[in-house]
């Protein structure tokens, strides 16, 4: 402690605006580092390193560590710190926005205000495991069930590509400062789609249009989300995929995969005009 508070009258106060609550327990650090199952052929991903507290832990146990630090004071602390480590690659940058090497694992506690673009940033690439550490609130909602109050398009999102696990808790006490809520250790790990989709791109659409109204009738907002399509002209059938009689919330990540892959299969066939008017209905199919 005596160090890492010299390192804070160096760089002066930790930045909120940045999420800064560096994990300070040895034993929360232990517990998400053995959740990982490192070993040295693995290359890790760290966001937000902080000073280094489970940096230091991660160079012990992987082949090599990337981490990625945005606050440039905190930077010049971790290459003045380790200058001679060479498994050890530090990136100022941006996680959501910096050019990254290949590695295959994330062992991270991310600043709170990034998780769900940082998420869904990691379910996007092809990894073997992430495990991070959230706010608890946000991790519950990642991991929800169709028609609990949690369940949204995070949930679906994550869901589509990822197995996700509350692996243990961490009390707010294990931070400095001490944030305003507990967390959570998350293991995510990739894995095949229940249903593969035709379209990541009208998946995402679909799901983020949808849940804007989450709680009236799927069919009447399927309905509303096609005139959207129709308008673009990405559209012209009058054919709508066939929707189980619920409210938004209650739709299944199968159900939101079907209906994506009914919705692209309309939207190939208006586009090689099979759909319009005097066109050979029998092709494309």
């Amino acid at each position: 402690m005596r160090s890492l508070d010299s390192s804070l009258e160096m760089t002066g106060p930790l930045l909120r605006r940045l999420g800064q609550n560096l994990l300070i327990d040895e034993a929360a650090r232990d517990q998400i580092v053995n959740f990982a199952e490192l070993s040295k052929s693995d290359i890790v991903l760290e966001v937000g390193p902080g000073k280094g507290f489970l940096t230091e832990e991660l160079i012990a146990r992987a082949g090599k560590v990337i981490a990625v630090e945005k606050d440039p004071r905190l930077v010049t602390i971790l290459r003045q710190k380790y200058r001679r480590v060479r498994r050890l690659r530090i990136v100022e940058g941006d996680i959501l926005k910096a050019k990254l090497p290949k590695f295959n694992k994330v062992v991270s506690c991310p600043p709170y205000y990034i998780s769900s673009r940082l998420v869904l940033l990691l379910v996007s690439k092809k990894l073997k495991l992430a495990v991070l550490t959230l706010q608890k609130e946000f991790a519950e909602r990642l991991m929800a069930n169709p028609g609990s109050p949690n369940y949204g398009r995070i949930s679906v999102m994550v869901q589509h590509k990822a197995t996700v696990t509350i692996a243990g808790l961490i009390h707010r006490g294990s931070f400095r400062p001490v944030p305003r809520v507990d967390s959570a250790v998350v293991v995510i790990r990739n894995k095949k789609a229940d249903v593969r989709v035709k379209s990541e791109r009208l998946f995402g659409d679909l799901v983020r249009f949808l849940f804007t109204q989450r709680r009236k009738k799927a069919g009447k907002v399927l309905r509303q989300y096609l005139e959207t399509l129709r308008q673009r002209g990405e559209y012209e059938s009058s054919f709508v995929p066939s929707i189980p009689d619920v409210r938004v919330f209650q739709l299944t990540v199968r159900d939101f995969e079907r209906l994506s892959n009914e919705i692209s299969r309309m939207r190939h066939e208006c586009i090689d005009g099979s759909t319009r008017p005097g066109a050979d209905r029998s092709a494309g199919t």
